[in-house]
């Protein structure tokens, strides 16, 4: 099998063990045994804004030194961080432990992307990018489900379990990580100019045509809102909705499952209604469930909220796309990650102020707004694609 090749099942078994997130469906939990949601806010904040203050650099990073090399210092960073965090005693320890594992998980954003990118353009199979990125979007949902229902009962038996046991699945993700080749791309020689050299650069390329800088920004606009969901609004409304740890572990579960086959589809509605309208689409419908929930019962609101997650990855990987699409590969690392630092920038200002709001009012009201506000810029978004 060919080396390049062999990086892309190699990612696939590194992803599993990387995403094998044993407390997806308890986090909220966890961390109400130290604090309230303000707190919750605070810790995130923490979290953001680790990845952002290092989201170009490490994009740079990657570009420079080689992927591989960023992605094994990102597992071994990111084991040493659950470790921590699951062991916390304290608030404060936990707020470390946190920090670290955001170090690392800083150096993964954009890094797994463009490696697989890289290793399929080096053996001109660049096309079957957005397949492989749908494969490697199942295996996070499926790994997710399988991992989230265990985490749940594991929680029960020590809360910090399920953070210590992806320490552990991170380690068997490094070992396995030595086996991928580097894929055969233009780079430079570090230096501290070639570094800051690459940083511009790869910024640059975000906004190097007229076309690719509204399309980028969209995309931003877009994935500012998206990306709280993420964060912290589905896992706080499916708390909110009364559920305790072995039904999230179920519900959580389910919604992965669901959300693996949904990864699949992005493929086909990419190539029926383009990457941008994808993306856009997915915007709008992600937007409508974050208004309805508010207004529907326990059942109907919970099988709305999972189905968020699904329409995430079909946003997420059809962005992703269309972003490589127009990046050049010496770039593309750095240009990722400064994708995601700018679109993180509204949670690492307001994610305090967003878990002060769901003390003061509630989950479900602060989500609706959120959800409004989606809606208006994508409606606006589609509207500007349009002419």
């Amino acid at each position: 099998m060919h080396k390049q090749k062999r990086n892309i099942w190699l990612m696939y078994l590194i992803t599993a063990l990387d995403y094998s997130w044993f407390w997806a469906a308890i986090w909220v939990l966890f961390y109400l045994r130290y604090t309230n949601y303000a707190g919750i806010g605070l810790l995130e904040s923490i979290m953001i804004i680790t990845m952002v203050v290092g989201e170009i650099p490490t994009g740079a990073i990657a570009d420079m030194l080689g992927k591989k090399k960023t992605l094994l210092l990102a597992l071994a960073i990111g084991s040493i961080g659950y470790f921590i965090l699951g062991n916390a005693p304290t608030f404060l320890i936990l707020s470390i432990g946190l920090f670290i594992l955001n170090i690392g998980g800083t150096l993964t954003s954009g890094t797994n992307e463009a490696l697989i990118y890289d290793s399929l353009l080096s053996i001109k199979q660049e096309s079957k990018y957005e397949k492989v990125l749908g494969n490697i979007s199942s295996i996070k949902m499926l790994t997710l489900a399988i991992t989230s229902i265990i985490g749940g009962y594991m929680y029960k038996i020590s809360p910090g379990l399920p953070y210590t046991a992806l320490a552990v699945t991170k380690i068997f993700a490094l070992s396995l990580g030595f086996f991928l080749t580097e894929p055969p791309v233009d780079s430079y020689v570090f230096t501290w100019k070639n570094y800051i050299k690459q940083t511009k650069e790869g910024v640059r390329e975000l906004f190097k045509t007229k076309a690719i800088k509204i399309q980028n920004l969209l995309l931003i606009a877009l994935t500012m809102i998206v990306i709280i969901n993420g964060h912290v609004l589905i896992d706080a409304q499916l708390v909110a909705e009364g559920w305790d740890a072995d039904q999230l572990g179920i519900i959580v579960f389910s919604m992965y499952l669901v959300s693996a086959g949904v990864g699949q589809t992005t493929n086909f509605f990419s190539k029926r209604f383009g990457k941008q309208n994808t993306t856009i689409f997915a915007a709008i419908l992600i937007a409508l469930t974050m208004l309805l929930v508010p207004y529907l019962g326990i059942l109907a609101g919970t099988i709305l909220i999972a189905s968020r997650n699904g329409l995430i990855e079909i946003f997420g990987n059809s962005a992703s796309n269309a972003i490589n699409a127009t990046t050049d590969s010496k770039y593309r690392a750095t240009a990722l990650s400064s994708y995601s630092m700018f679109s993180n920038i509204p949670y690492v200002l307001g994610a305090f102020g967003i878990g002060y709001l769901m003390d003061f009012y509630s989950v479900h009201t602060v989500t609706a707004v959120l959800g409004a506000v989606l809606m208006f810029t994508g409606v606006y978004a589609f509207r500007t694609v349009k002419k």
